[in-house]
């Protein structure tokens, strides 16, 4: 990870991920008390929400950061580019 992260978006993409973790163990709770399909479902979506949203800002933080680092670090631009492309097409399968 890039030496110019800022900790603040560290600690918010942290603490989104932990709201993830809390809508797992929803989620195997509501499995546990055998609640209804509907409700269960709902919390799914808001996880793969949730967990779609730290991917963008994370995808966000190494356009601006890890990308630039490789350039200035001496690495062939078309290089990088492809392999952040290759990267970032794996956001939508």
């Amino acid at each position: 990870m890039s030496k110019n992260v800022d900790p603040e978006e560290t600690k918010s993409i942290i603490t989104r991920l932990k709201t993830v973790r809390g809508h797992i163990s929803a989620v195997e709770r509501m499995m546990e008390e055998e609640k209804k399909c509907e409700e269960i479902f709902l919390q799914l979506v808001a996880i793969r929400s949730a967990v779609h949203k730290v991917s963008v800002i994370v995808a966000q933080r190494y356009a601006k950061t890890c990308m630039a680092d490789a350039i200035k670090e001496g690495e062939d631009l078309e290089t990088v580019l492809n392999r952040a492309i290759a990267t970032l097409m794996k956001l939508n399968q």
